[in-house]
């Protein structure tokens, strides 16, 4: 299982801001460090704004930082905003209806898997995913 495209690019900006708290990074800049193309990471990062993730300040010395007020900020939280959680609940197989009732060929293999990374999702914070010494973007 892999997050979507969108999904990591945003989980990417978020963890390179939150590490980098004190300043302010444009569109531009964020999409040349982090190598996310421009127009994507503008329509990524104008609903994290909208979703209080983020704080803008506008003008030319202006850009984007973490929302300070938003602490912690949860990763159901950023995947939530970008691709929606009810992913993370389907049947592996893509079958509607899976559940101990009525169960597709790897559900009970499956679900304990799918239990621990929604833990994850819910337990994990930005700032649990931050300041690591080796971390990529």
């Amino acid at each position: 299982m892999r997050f979507q495209k969108t999904t990591e690019y945003a989980v990417r900006v978020m963890v390179f801001l939150a590490n980098n708290r004190d300043e302010l990074y444009s569109v531009n800049r964020l999409h040349k460090i982090l190598n996310i193309p421009y127009k994507y990471l503008g329509r990524l990062m104008y609903k994290m704004n909208q979703a209080g993730l983020l704080k803008v300040l506008k003008g030319k010395q202006g850009g984007y930082q973490i929302n300070e007020q938003r602490h912690p900020i949860y990763l159901y939280e950023i995947i939530g905003v970008v691709e929606g959680l009810d992913s993370y609940d389907r049947c592996i197989l893509g079958f509607e209806e899976c559940s101990d009732d009525n169960p597709c060929t790897l559900h009970k293999y499956w679900y304990k898997y799918k239990e621990g990374i929604k833990e994850m999702i819910y337990n994990t914070t930005l700032k649990d995913l931050q300041n690591a010494s080796q971390i990529k973007y």
